[in-house]
C-alpha cells in the first residue's frame, strides 16, 4: 500500500491527538467528580469542562497580544528558543492568568525571551516571581523603576513611597507633601511582597531622615531591575 504523504505536514495528526488528550481531561475531571457523592459530583465534572473552556479562552488572548507585541517591533516570530524549564512553566502560569493587565505582562516576558536582540537574560526566577506578583506588585514596581534611574557607580537611587501607586519619588525630593505621607496598607502590603521576592529593599537615608520608617524608603535591587527589564518593552533601546 502506498502511503500518502501528509500536505500539512503532521498538523492535522497533531491537531487530532490534541482534540484526543483535551477529551481525555475532560473526561478524567469528570471521573474524578465520581468520588463526591450526590449531586456534588456531578458539579466537579461540569466545573472541570468550564475550566477546559477557560483555560482555551485565556490562550487564545495570549496568543494575539504575543502577536500583537510581536508586530511592534517589526517580528513574525521568535528569533531565539527558550528552554523548556522556563518556556514551559510561563506559558502554564500565562494561560491561567485571568487578569488581561497582568496576562500582558507575561506576554511581554514570553516575547522578550523568545527575541534574540532583545538583551534579555531569561531566568527561571522571573516566572516564579511574576507568578507570586498582583496587578498592584507590577505598579508599584514599575513606579519605583521609573523612578530610580541607575548609576553604576552610585547604584540605584532610594525613591519615597508615599505616593504609590500613582508614583514614587526620588529621595533627594525634600517636600513636605512628598516625604510626609504614609504608604497605604494596600501598597505596604505589596512592598513587602517584593522585598520578599528580591526586587526591593527597604531602608532610611543617613541626615535628617534618621527615623523614618524604612518602608517609607525603597530602593531597587539589581534582580528587581533586570526583572522590570524583562517583563517591559521600550523601542528606543531595541538594536537597529
Amino acid at each position: 500500500m502506498i502511503e500518502v504523504p501528509d500536505p500539512t505536514g503532521g498538523w492535522a495528526k497533531a491537531t487530532e491527538a490534541t482534540a484526543n488528550v483535551s477529551k481525555e481531561a475532560v473526561q478524567a475531571g469528570r471521573d474524578l467528580g465520581r468520588f463526591i457523592s450526590g449531586p456534588a459530583g456531578e458539579i466537579v465534572g461540569m466545573f472541570w469542562d468550564y475550566l477546559k473552556v477557560v483555560r482555551f479562552e485565556r490562550q487564545v488572548r495570549l496568543a494575539e497580544r504575543v502577536q500583537h507585541f510581536l508586530a511592534e517591533r517589526g517580528m513574525d516570530g521568535p528569533t531565539r528558543t527558550i528552554t523548556l524549564k522556563i518556556g514551559l512553566p510561563l506559558l502554564d502560569y500565562a494561560t491561567l492568568e485571568e487578569d488581561d493587565a497582568l496576562q500582558d505582562v507575561w506576554a511581554r516576558l514570553l516575547v522578550n525571551g523568545g527575541d534574540a536582540d532583545s538583551g534579555i537574560e531569561m531566568r527561571r526566577a522571573f516566572v516564579s516571581v511574576l507568578a507570586e506578583m498582583t496587578p498592584l506588585d507590577v505598579r508599584n514596581l514599575a513606579a519605583i523603576e521609573r523612578a530610580s534611574p541607575f548609576d553604576l557607580r552610585a547604584g540605584s537611587i532610594s525613591v519615597w513611597t508615599g505616593n504609590l501607586p500613582d508614583e514614587a519619588c526620588p529621595v533627594s525630593r525634600r517636600d513636605v507633601n512628598v516625604y510626609s505621607q504614609l504608604p497605604t496598607l494596600e501598597v505596604l502590603t505589596s512592598l513587602s511582597n517584593l522585598e520578599r521576592l528580591g526586587c526591593i529593599y527597604s531602608g532610611q537615608e543617613d541626615g535628617d531622615l534618621r527615623g523614618v520608617s524604612p518602608i517609607k524608603i525603597v530602593g531597587l535591587t539589581p534582580f528587581g531591575r533586570a526583572f522590570v527589564q524583562a517583563c517591559t518593552y521600550n523601542s528606543v533601546n531595541r538594536p537597529e
